[in-house]
């Protein structure tokens, strides 16, 4: 397994050592002259794909903001037919994600399409990652199914509290203390329209918010007291929540917001925590970055057990001026070359 704190230190002191060589004024008048997001990317990125093939995972994606709009707002109940329903669309999720691109993870990552359906978006996102962590744990499909739906549900009790959840700017300590009901809120809410019809539901709803060290909420409960579907839920939470922009925050880089769940380690489980390196990487596919040679590009494919060394398709030169014709570098293989930053987050450098 990856040792992750190794990893990140390396990248901070590669960051660190690029630093010391450029002023500040030197580094603002190196930044690209052309946006990189007026840069097409898709065909790079997803070159191997249909055009065909990525309209329809989109479809399928749009369908589960669909499903779960209507899980949430409650128009089924767990009857049989509703639970087939549910299993369905689960075993469609572990299909798209063991075709061999990873379009629906890198969806996953992506800017929330319409910002008034953010809540639906971090559901689906969550059972979507959620599922590819349980492959990296080594699940077999009925696992995987039970976890699909767990994590779909995971946030039952939250739509009693959006008005909370999408406030602009802090929450008072009060309006906090009233969002830490929202995991009992759900169970409440599952009991009415009949109690857990998949196992693994009520685990993942009162749990998520737990920590392995104590800290979370709302029972306190401790490492193994946690069950292993609310360890992962919870993490997946925290880092899909981080990695997309909400109303008190801007969103982070995917290296900065393994930084910041790092720094709170003892609070997640260290497995977990590896496998979500591992599975999605510290600079996912389609992650816009600038390299120490202030040339700057898109993330197109991963290196297995190479997290900091993707291969980056070249799309500005150190100078920001458009390639003619992109060229490729397996980072892997060119070890004075490394990612400085993350370009897609304004103001937020992948330190």
């Amino acid at each position: 397994m990856l040792n992750i704190q190794k990893i990140l230190m390396k990248h901070q002191e590669d960051k660190k050592k690029e630093g010391n060589q450029a002023t500040e004024a030197d580094l603002s008048a190196e930044k690209p002259q052309v946006p990189l997001e007026k840069v097409s990317i898709s065909s790079l990125v997803h070159k191997e794909i249909s055009q065909e093939e990525l309209e329809r995972i989109r479809e399928f994606y749009q369908e589960l903001l669909d499903w779960a709009k209507k899980v949430y707002n409650l128009e089924s109940t767990p009857a049989e037919d509703f639970k087939n329903q549910f299993l369905a669309i689960i075993d469609k999720v572990l299909l798209a994600l063991n075709s061999q691109d990873k379009e629906l993870l890198q969806l996953c990552l992506s800017d929330y399409g319409n910002p008034e359906d953010a809540f639906y978006y971090h559901v689906v996102n969550v059972a979507i990652i959620s599922l590819e962590l349980g492959k990296g744990l080594g699940f077999e499909k009925p696992k995987l199914m039970e976890l699909g739906v767990a994590s779909l549900m995971h946030d039952l009790g939250s739509i009693k509290c959006l008005e909370l959840i999408s406030k602009q700017g802090k929450l008072s300590q009060e309006e906090f203390r009233k969002v830490q009901e929202h995991p009992l809120i759900g169970l409440d809410i599952l009991n009415k329209i009949g109690g857990e019809f998949i196992p693994g539901i009520i685990d993942v709803i009162s749990q998520e918010h737990e920590r392995m060290d104590g800290t979370g909420y709302p029972k306190g409960i401790k490492e193994d007291q946690i069950k292993e579907f609310a360890q992962i839920v919870g993490l997946v939470d925290v880092y899909e929540a981080m990695t997309h922009l909400r109303p008190y925050r801007q969103r982070h880089s995917p290296p900065k917001a393994l930084n910041t769940i790092l720094n709170k380690k003892s609070a997640f489980s260290t497995k977990v925590l590896k496998v979500l390196l591992d599975r999605i990487g510290v600079f996912p596919v389609g992650t816009k970055v600038r390299l120490n040679t202030k040339e700057s590009g898109v993330v197109f494919k991963e290196n297995q057990g190479l997290p900091l060394r993707p291969l980056v398709s070249v799309l500005l030169d150190e100078s920001g001026n458009k390639l003619v014709q992109p060229k490729q570098i397996d980072l892997s293989k060119n070890l004075l070359i490394c990612i400085e930053e993350c370009l897609d987050i304004a103001g937020d450098k992948a330190n």
